[in-house]
């Protein structure tokens, strides 16, 4: 029923055309998260069973993310969260304003977890999932996705010293929007050619860990090109007196690139 329908009806007609439009948008009860109002209807948390890689149904649950419709009442499965032998927790569901004109869905999804590869972690491992708003629903919005990435604390522990090697840097609603209104994101979002002095001693690692140091290290004012940014860590290009490429990955802070 149309709301110039509903007018024109009368006082009955209007009670029945916005109970059931209210009725249409109703959340589903005991979450494991609270539903986030968003325009058009609302991001709504479940339970899903985990799929393992063969497609086989495993009997454990692992949490998703819906968009429920208030003009239909149609729920519309967006995805379901990362499963790292546990379903983990929402930590946080929000929206910001990821560029002038648009606002997204942001997610912090973590798991308690405290060994990988080899080294120690000093927190959960944590997640954030950024969806974007189409014509019938939200998608993943993998760009933003992989620049805040995932993560945990890495620490080092030597005669009951501990030493944080690495802190994944967005743990927190607050984490994330400092990181939006920086000039860094700026840059990057924009896709402007960034390029970055290193501050100090950088090693260069094979991927996204403490554990792939390659032994290779950059020095106080080598000059670099940032051609990726995720989760705190900066896939450079080194071009050395040479003329050789050297590509991996730094922690941002030694190149200023936070």
């Amino acid at each position: 029923m149309s709301l110039s329908t509903c007018f024109k009806g009368g006082l009955l007609a209007l009670f029945l055309c916005f109970g059931h439009q209210a009725s249409a948008c109703e959340a589903p009860k005991n979450p494991p998260y609270p539903p986030l109002n968003v325009d058009g209807g609302m991001v709504v948390f479940g339970m899903k069973a985990v799929l393992e890689q063969q497609g086989v149904p495993n009997p454990e649950m692992g949490l998703s993310v819906s968009f429920l419709d208030c003009s239909t009442g149609v729920s519309k499965f967006v995805e379901r969260l990362p499963y790292i032998a546990d379903a983990g927790q929402i930590q946080d569901a929000f929206l910001a304003r990821t560029s002038k004109d648009e606002q997204e869905v942001f997610l912090i999804h973590s798991v308690p977890f405290r060994a990988s590869g080899g080294v120690s972690l000093g927190s959960d491992y944590f997640t954030v999932l950024v969806y974007r708003r189409t014509d019938d629903g939200f998608v993943q919005d993998k760009k933003l996705t992989e620049y805040f990435g995932s993560g945990a604390d890495i620490i080092s522990i030597r005669d009951d010293d501990e030493k944080t090697l690495y802190s994944y840097p967005f743990k927190t609603q607050e984490d994330i929007k400092r990181q939006l209104s920086s000039d860094n994101y700026h840059s990057w979002f924009t896709g402007m050619p960034i390029e970055r002095v290193v501050n100090s001693k950088a090693s260069i690692y094979s991927m996204q860990s403490t554990s792939g140091d390659t032994g290779m290290y950059l020095v106080k004012g080598d000059r670099v090109k940032q051609e990726r940014y995720s989760a705190g860590w900066v896939y450079i290009l080194y071009v050395t007196a040479k003329k050789k490429e050297i590509r991996g990955w730094v922690l941002c802070e030694r190149i200023n690139g936070c």
